[in-house]
């Protein structure tokens, strides 16, 4: 149910769920449009690289949009206005299919030739740098041959939701957002984006029980170290906090919830090469005032949390297109007993400290 409150009035109206095809809300005029210009929408950060991408070898088919996230993954978005149909799932891993065999270089063309549609003087060597700028792995080098899925529409027919959850299983991610519209009033509609699949209550175990498997299949050294260097110190924070910690994956970067939508604690490491590491909060709701606003509810304590952990506090309000954080800062990129120790010991202080703050907001 939604609702909206008008404080002249001091009343509220209330939404009726309604379609978009009612209100000629058309798929790639309006909907496709307002994920192009805010991602977000899908619930995490993605840069989109081009909609209505069509230049696959041998085949004339038609992807809606295309994107990459901040792991560095393709990432298929796959659009439906109303009703997802029967197989929106198969066409969809066409297109990942067609995409695996992107390169970083490719992307980047992609990519150059979707902005210069609008924008001059743009060049490779800038959309090359602004791609890394926007992957927060540190050593990402290149497009991995596994794309990711993001399924968007209205309702999803069960032969879909069964086909997705059982692609999952198989290590294939995939997630279904679903878009509802409300009328309030004649000439207003508001829409919910909710994530259907993986449940985002469940979303911590589930990602924990499908990635378990795929950890011991063949990786690389480097993020062999860093599932080993994770299981080791959240294995040792778990002694001291009282939280239920995930399994470590091979990404350079370890979260843990505060059970707040949107904020998170975070081990990453930092640089390419990797040359620092942090004890982190990050705020990473879609809704940048939001993050703004609650970083500055915390900032306000940042002798309290400097003289707590013996560390300075970095606090950036921008970060990122509409994140910020705060962190630590170890100028260390070798994982060794000292930099384990220490960020054992940061993370539970900076736990203890700052946790309670942030369920006064809640």
């Amino acid at each position: 149910m939604i609702f909206s409150f008008d404080k002249k009035k001091s009343s509220i109206e209330m939404g009726k769920k309604t379609d978009f095809s009612s209100h000629n809300i058309l798929e790639r005029l309006h909907i496709e449009k307002w994920i192009e210009t805010n991602p977000d929408i899908l619930g995490e950060d993605l840069l989109i690289l081009t909609n209505e991408y069509d230049r696959f070898d041998k085949t004339n088919e038609r992807l809606d949009l295309l994107a990459i996230d901040r792991d560095g993954n393709i990432v298929v978005v796959e659009l439906k206005r109303d009703d997802s149909g029967k197989n929106v799932d198969l066409q969809a891993i066409k297109y990942a299919a067609y995409c695996s065999t992107l390169t970083l270089d490719k992307v980047c063309q992609i990519h150059l030739d979707y902005l210069a549609r609008t924008v001059r003087d743009i060049n490779l060597e800038s959309v090359r740098k602004k791609i890394l700028n926007f992957v927060s792995v540190s050593e990402f080098e290149d497009i991995n041959d596994k794309p990711r899925i993001i399924l968007v529409s209205k309702d999803y027919r069960q032969e879909v939701t069964a086909s997705v959850l059982w692609l999952r299983k198989f290590n294939l991610d995939i997630k279904c957002v679903k878009l509802t519209p409300y009328e309030i009033t004649d000439n207003k509609i508001v829409i919910e984006a909710n994530t259907i699949i993986p449940l985002p209550e469940a979303k911590d175990y589930i990602i924990q029980t499908e990635q378990k498997e795929s950890q011991l299949g063949t990786i690389s050294v480097s993020k062999r170290e860093y599932v080993d260097f994770y299981n080791d110190i959240s294995t040792r924070l778990n002694k001291y906090i009282d939280r239920v910690l995930s399994a470590a994956n091979a990404k350079n970067y370890y979260q843990i919830s505060t059970g707040m939508s949107g904020v998170h604690f975070e081990w990453a490491f930092h640089g390419r090469p990797r040359n620092s590491f942090g004890v982190e909060l990050h705020f990473e709701r879609g809704d940048a005032g939001f993050n703004k606003d609650l970083i500055s509810k915390i900032a306000v304590h940042k002798d309290k949390i400097e003289k707590a952990t013996g560390e300075k506090l970095i606090v950036q309000e921008n970060w990122g297109q509409r994140w910020s954080r705060l962190y630590l800062e170890k100028n260390e990129g070798e994982i060794t007993d000292k930099l384990k120790n220490w960020a054992v010991e940061k993370m539970k202080i900076f736990i203890e400290t700052i946790q309670p703050i942030l369920d006064e907001e809640k």
